[in-house]
């Protein structure tokens, strides 16, 4: 499988957009070569929840090219079955919010780019360490497995240290998922200052 393996350079990383984003993280503590494999290789403890719902990600990326396939033949049939994963979609989507919301790690902030991402935790981690990491987005714009090296660990006035990796391991339809779900969000956010500016002209 195509992996991408590379570290970017301090200024390469910081001039690309990130953004922040409440996150459900999970981390552990690699070797060095571990770093270099694919980051989905059954060796990695990869978390009960996170295979869910990467799973539930990729049925549903499938069911949506093939109901755009079918659109093409038969818009008929496409709509009538559109309808019936809208019904599916609200269903699952109500026993999710009750039962398996609950059982899933509290999401925190966690700052991203699709070079590399900071996260808060009580210890400082040893710089230069590799790490294989799961970054779940609640609202499901993404479930991704990647290696990374930590690349600084700096204390805060708040307490918890601030942890900086780059990712070493990444797939490139991960990388693709991370870039979209950024530019996303600095879509919306350019559409909420144009709204506020609209409504509230300078004088």
């Amino acid at each position: 499988m195509n992996i991408s393996q590379h570290q970017s350079s301090t200024l390469e990383r910081r001039m690309m957009s990130r953004i922040d984003a409440a996150l459900r993280i999970n981390y552990q503590i690699i070797s060095d070569e571990a770093a270099l494999r694919d980051p989905y290789d059954p060796n990695f403890i990869l978390p009960r929840y996170f295979l869910l719902l990467a799973e539930l990600d990729q049925f549903d990326h499938a069911l949506k090219y093939e109901l755009q396939q079918l659109n093409e033949k038969d818009q008929h049939i496409a709509q009538i079955l559109n309808l019936f994963n809208q019904k599916l979609n609200l269903i699952t989507g109500a026993l999710y919010d009750s039962t398996v919301q609950s059982l899933l790690p509290s999401p925190q902030q966690v700052n991203f780019s699709e070079s590399g991402f900071s996260f808060y935790h009580d210890q400082a981690l040893k710089t230069g360490c590799h790490l294989h990491v799961t970054l779940s987005h609640p609202d499901h714009a993404f479930h991704i497995a990647a290696t990374a090296q930590i690349a600084y660990a700096e204390s805060t006035e708040q307490g918890p240290y601030r942890i900086g990796a780059y990712f070493v391991s990444l797939h490139p339809n991960d990388r693709v998922k991370l870039a979209a779900c950024i530019r996303q969000h600095q879509q919306e956010q350019a559409s909420d200052y144009n709204n506020d500016a609209t409504f509230h002209p300078s004088i």
